[in-house]
């Protein structure tokens, strides 16, 4: 009878997990109104977000980046110990 107990409250659990787990989100034609759905059910400004867009677009900001990792970023002299 414990066993059957058991098993039966482990399945119960899981179930309970799962309905927590799971969201429902509708599907609709248009995947500009579907993105932008999603973002605001997300908590964030849409329309934030596209103001932030357009302005990185205008922008003609050239930006750096190094080659790679500066080879003599951790060597020591000779006659030093680390």
């Amino acid at each position: 009878m414990a066993s059957k107990a058991l098993l039966l409250f482990f399945v119960l659990t899981f179930l309970l997990v799962i309905g927590i787990e799971g969201r429902v989100v509708r599907v609709s034609n248009s995947k500009d109104a579907e993105s932008e759905e999603l973002l605001q059910r997300l908590g964030y400004n849409v329309s934030e977000l596209k103001r932030l867009g357009e302005i990185s677009a205008r922008s003609e900001i050239n930006r750096f980046s190094p080659g790679g990792p500066d080879p003599q970023h951790h060597s020591y002299p000779l006659s030093s110990n680390p």
